[in-house]
């Protein structure tokens, strides 16, 4: 048995007349009357009565009716769940992020996605870009929102840059340079910095050493922090100053103003991580995120 069958014996039963159910298939009469005999020789009953003026549904044809229905409806449904997985319109996401994403980032991606592809069910977890990296290929997380990124990924990996942010000077509010329009990191050069470790965030603590280094001068680290949202309170409570990515700068921060760094400076890279190969959903919201930044 085939699901032509079913599908032949179904258009029968709902019109019970052949001629109309070959027009609704759009094949000859013959066809349909030959796989409705095949099907009733398979089965070994009769389905349907016929005579020159009518067919009607035998009582097994009555029984065959709802079962051959719920046989089609569900393939039908997976069918259609395929092909929505296939096109990454159904499935779930495990999304990785570092902290300071949370407040601008990923709600703005997030509320945007989930109207467009309501039926992927989305997992976030905040977690430190080294962190993320080895989940992503641990396959316990899906994309990754790694923060500064230089370099290539871990083999296996695919990294792009989905934004570019000037960097911040952020500084106590009672610092010298608290009212300059701008300040050049040389002039930053005797301040006690405040840097993410290299443990958890290795991309961003080399980008700012090798900012400060074509600066001519090698920054004195006071205080390590596992964060960017931390450095901001040790700012704040007057430990030292920090480098921050612009979207750092628009967080409450009581205390810490920050100023922008004078040219000529590098842009800082945020990026976004997945696996080789991943599912479709997965590229659907690379593509989502990357699209989204590139039309702000």
């Amino acid at each position: 048995m085939e699901l032509r069958h079913l599908r032949y014996f179904r258009a029968v039963a709902d019109e019970l007349n052949f001629t109309r159910a070959a027009s609704r298939l759009r094949v000859a009469q013959s066809a349909v009357s030959s796989q409705i005999q095949d099907l009733e020789n398979e089965l070994g009953v009769v389905l349907l009565e016929r005579s020159r003026r009518r067919v009607t549904l035998t009582a097994a044809g009555e029984a065959f009716v709802e079962a051959s229905e719920r046989i089609l409806r569900s393939v039908e449904d997976a069918s259609r769940q395929a092909r929505r997985i296939g096109h990454g319109e159904y499935g779930t996401l495990a999304v990785g992020f570092i902290g300071s994403q949370s407040h601008e980032w990923m709600p703005r991606v997030l509320k945007r996605f989930r109207a467009k592809y309501p039926e992927v069910e989305v997992t976030l977890m905040e977690i430190h870009p080294s962190q993320q990296l080895e989940a992503l290929l641990a396959r316990t997380l899906d994309v990754g929102l790694v923060g500064p990124i230089s370099g290539k990924p871990p083999l296996g990996l695919r990294l792009e840059c989905f934004s570019e942010e000037w960097p911040f000077v952020g500084m106590p509010n009672d610092h010298r340079f608290a009212r300059l329009p701008k300040v050049a990191l040389a002039q930053l050069k005797d301040e006690p910095f405040i840097f993410t470790s290299e443990k958890n965030s290795p991309n961003y603590r080399s980008l700012i050493a090798r900012m400060c280094e074509r600066a001519g001068f090698v920054p004195k680290v006071v205080q390590e922090v596992d964060r960017a949202r931390t450095g901001v309170q040790y700012v704040a409570a007057g430990f030292g100053i920090s480098i921050f990515a612009e979207h750092i700068s628009r967080l409450p921060a009581p205390g810490v103003r920050f100023v922008p760094l004078s040219p000529p400076v590098q842009k800082m890279r945020y990026g976004i991580a997945w696996r080789k190969g991943a599912e479709e959903v997965v590229a659907r919201f690379v593509e989502y995120v990357k699209q989204q930044f590139k039309t702000k």
